[in-house]
């Protein structure tokens, strides 16, 4: 599935890659980080993978948003511009999730007192 991808991306460099296996569609690497950023969709091990049901939903974005891509052997041009504004965008979301989860593993280790302490020190940051 990689080396497919692979190959796809090397003249496909500003479109988002999907390689179909079963009934999910596949993206990875710095694909995966802008559809996880659009669709909010998990990346894990750096890829992203979706039902085939969701397909027509996935395209019809990726088409309003003039994002290129590949899907079925379907080439659909796009916008380089807007395909790196994006990427851009992933990869800041994936940096915020990742700090988001750190923050959450040790706030699950607190009790509720300072748990209350660090709420009302929040609240007090934010005036």
């Amino acid at each position: 599935m990689l080396e497919e991808y692979n190959n796809l991306k090397l003249n496909n460099s500003d479109k988002i890659i999907f390689i179909k296996r079963g009934c999910f569609y596949y993206t990875y690497f710095s694909d995966s980080y802008i559809i996880s950023y659009i669709f909010n969709y998990k990346v894990i091990d750096s890829k992203v993978s979706f039902p085939i049901t969701n397909k027509v939903k996935i395209c019809n974005k990726l088409n309003k948003l003039n994002i290129g891509y590949v899907i079925d052997n379907d080439i659909i041009y796009g916008d380089s511009e807007v395909y790196n504004e994006y990427l851009v965008k992933g990869y800041n979301k994936a940096k915020y999730d990742t700090l988001i989860d750190e923050i959450n593993n040790i706030l699950i280790s607190l009790d509720i007192d300072k748990l209350v302490s660090i709420k009302n020190m929040l609240y007090e940051y934010d005036k």
